[in-house]
């Protein structure tokens, strides 16, 4: 196919740009710090899904705003709200389109490459944890804040983060409300390289180019073969989706709600 960019969805925030056997995806939402608002994300996996018969891809890079990747969930979000606050049903709809997101990427064939500049927190987190590689700028910083608003980290995305890092540094982000810089993320293993700021995207298409040199078959097998390692069984999913439905109806995440719609207001 040829190069083109098109606009997926109603959320007007995520493009797919085609560069031959690279795809660049690229989400946007207009509050600075590009939180995942629900329409976003759907969009997100409609997004991956245009892929799914897409034979020549060797690459996709999936990227954010030019300063901020994701500092994570919408929670300013009048949608995220209410399903957040709609009983049992708008919580586990909630939890689903998160977890149907981290599938969508992670169940991607071509290799991908998140690029990662400025914030790359909670749900930006884990969507970045989802994909194979991760290049990012050096004022990017790491971290799982969800603990600390009342939350379960969820979408099935602590067996894609330990399986990056491994099980106690995943444990010292999500349970110690540890930060990562750039460096200190390469140190760890969650980065393959860390660039100059304003460079992510670009580092991410050179290593791109790299990957997808590879024979596209074996490349694809192979990626495949890896992912069954990482996935968590059905049980796990299961766990993690009731313990984020059931931390997203606690006092102190509804107080988190509070805070950050008034900061909205104000």
């Amino acid at each position: 196919m040829s190069d083109s960019t098109v606009s997926i969805g109603s959320s007007g925030g995520v493009t797919v740009e085609r560069r031959g056997r690279i795809a660049l995806i690229r989400f946007t939402a207009t509050a600075r710090v590009n939180p995942l608002s629900v329409p976003l994300m759907r969009d997100l996996i409609t997004a991956c899904r245009l892929f799914d018969d897409d034979a020549q891809m060797g690459a996709i890079i999936v990227t954010g705003r030019p300063d901020a990747f994701s500092a994570g969930l919408d929670l300013r979000s009048d949608e995220t709200r209410r399903m957040a606050e709609g009983g049992l049903d708008g919580r586990r709809a909630l939890a689903d389109t998160g977890r149907r997101l981290l599938d969508a990427v992670a169940n991607l064939a071509p290799v991908t490459v998140a690029a990662i500049e400025g914030p790359c927190l909670g749900g930006g987190l884990a969507l970045a944890a989802a994909a194979d590689f991760r290049v990012a700028g050096r004022g990017a910083i790491f971290g799982a804040p969800e603990v600390g608003v009342g939350l379960s980290m969820g979408w099935g995305s602590l067996a894609h983060l330990a399986a990056a890092i491994g099980i106690q540094a995943a444990r010292r982000l999500v349970l110690a409300g540890e930060r990562l810089d750039a460096t200190q993320a390469r140190q760890a293993g969650l980065v393959e390289r860390a660039v100059e700021d304003g460079e992510a995207c670009n580092a991410a298409l050179s290593f791109a180019s790299e990957v997808s040199e590879q024979p596209v078959a074996p490349l694809r097998m192979a990626k495949r073969a890896l992912a069954t390692m990482v996935k968590a069984s059905g049980t796990a999913l299961a766990l993690d989706t009731d313990q984020f439905i059931a931390s997203a109806s606690s006092d102190t995440f509804a107080a988190s709600l509070d805070v950050f719609a008034k900061r909205s207001a104000s």
